[in-house]
């Protein structure tokens, strides 16, 4: 029990400190580019995004989910991964060069940022891959150790870029760079971590086609949530100034931040909400999506009451419009916190049809009102029609579990003295539950 509740400490703790770099990081990137070239930094950044997301295959997701079952090696899933890398960042360099081909891009020339992309491409396909070899065998400080290293030494170079005139010039391909470098890195821990034995050679055909296949439906739902979330940052990019590109990006990427804790609790808690030995388990749920809410609202005002002057403080004083885009963000925030618990809950009843089913209604409401009301109305607009997207997904996904446990709204609203208590009683338990298991 000790080992286990050590692993989730360590787990937490520098899967935090990450997170915190990659603030920090994206604090100064945006301060020395300010708002108009930083929004088009996090734009590529994006696109390049949606592209790896679609070559991946999701492959991480099968990955992890048959290794930790024992049904796949994890050496020989790793020279798959690695060689699936190579296929895969082929296919995404031809993509974005025919890209910026036929968009007419500025960068379409540039062999310097052509180079740094494909180096980009690589290094995260890599990193998507081994982390999740790492976190398949259940090793989650070292992946998370390496990548705050190399966000720390950005951070050092960007603290001290007036003095290096070179990295002043260049830091847009050195932080592409970085992320080929922390691929390359974790490629080679895992196999320095676990060497080889007497399994060389890739996994079995009929093993493949089963790990290909689970990670294709994977595929699916996240195509579904990256779109939902990111979307409507090409309606922002096509209708608007560059200026207010980067504000609406930086609102937006601070807005995701928030949800971090409330997806790693919900991942921690789902063994727990899904078990059939569980007590009383309706009364766990709305217990947990109160204690989130109430959380991020209260993180939410703590920012917010601030936010008009902390923003142009700390990202520069051409981010002036971000304050109230991340208002208008707050709600649709919210809406995906309680959301959490909610979708874990179907994924543990063997409900996922539903969680797939309210993020395309919001994908549907978002793709229409940005289409439809953003030319008219403004960048702002699209920060109100994602948070309505957001608030029919929660409500979708609300009616149907009262339906199911005959529950009241303000079980889901009013926080209650147990609920510190009910938290508490997850965690003991589900330490217990992989103590038992170990």
């Amino acid at each position: 029990m000790k080992r286990t509740a050590n692993l989730i400490v360590q787990h937490l703790l520098w899967r935090g400190l990450y997170y915190f770099s990659v603030l920090i990081l994206n604090i100064l990137i945006a301060r020395f580019f300010a708002a108009e070239k930083s929004g088009q930094i996090f734009y590529i950044i994006n696109n390049l995004a949606f592209i790896l997301l679609l070559v991946s295959i999701s492959l991480e997701s099968g990955t992890v989910y048959f290794i930790s079952s024992g049904k796949l090696d994890a050496r020989q899933m790793a020279r798959f991964c690695l060689l699936w890398s190579l296929v895969a960042s082929t296919i995404s360099g031809l993509a974005w060069w025919l890209g910026l081909r036929l968009t007419g891009s500025s960068f379409f020339g540039d062999g310097a940022f052509l180079g740094a992309s494909l180096m980009f491409i690589g290094g995260v396909l890599l990193t998507t891959f081994f982390n999740a070899l790492f976190y398949a065998k259940h090793q989650f400080a070292l992946p998370n150790k390496i990548l705050l290293s190399i966000n720390v030494c950005l951070i050092v170079l960007m603290i001290f870029r007036n003095e290096m005139i070179w990295i002043r010039n260049h830091f847009l391909v050195l932080y592409f760079f970085s992320y080929a470098l922390q691929g390359v890195l974790l490629l080679i821990s895992f196999f320095v971590w676990y060497p080889e034995k007497n399994n060389r050679g890739l996994p079995s055909s009929s093993v493949l086609r089963i790990v290909i296949k689970y990670s294709l439906a994977a595929l699916t739902a996240n195509i579904i949530y990256f779109l939902v979330n990111r979307m409507d940052y090409w309606f922002v990019a096509n209708y608007c100034s560059a200026n207010d590109l980067g504000n609406y990006i930086q609102a937006s990427k601070l807005g995701q931040m928030m949800l971090i804790v409330p997806s790693i609790l919900g991942a921690t808690l789902f063994p727990i909400m899904s078990s059939g030995k569980q007590i009383n388990g309706n009364a766990d749920i709305k217990s947990v999506v109160r204690v989130l809410l109430w959380t991020n609202l209260s993180i939410c005002l703590f920012i917010a009451l601030p936010g008009y002057w902390a923003f142009p403080f700390l990202f520069g004083k051409t981010f002036n419009h971000m304050y109230f885009i991340f208002l208008l963000f707050i709600p649709g925030i919210l809406c995906m916190t309680a959301n959490y618990p909610l979708t874990a809950s179907n994924s543990g009843n063997n409900l996922i049809a539903r969680n797939i089913t309210g993020s395309f209604l919001a994908l549907i409401i978002i793709a229409s009102g940005d289409f439809f009301i953003l030319p008219y109305a403004g960048y702002r607009s699209a920060a109100i029609i994602s948070s309505v997207g957001y608030f029919s997904y929660y409500c979708y996904t609300l009616l149907l579990y009262r339906k199911d446990h005959m529950s009241r709204l303000s079980d889901f609203l009013v926080i209650k003295k147990t609920d510190l208590s009910w938290l508490g009683l997850y965690i003991k338990r589900l330490l217990w539950k992989n103590a038992i298991h170990e």
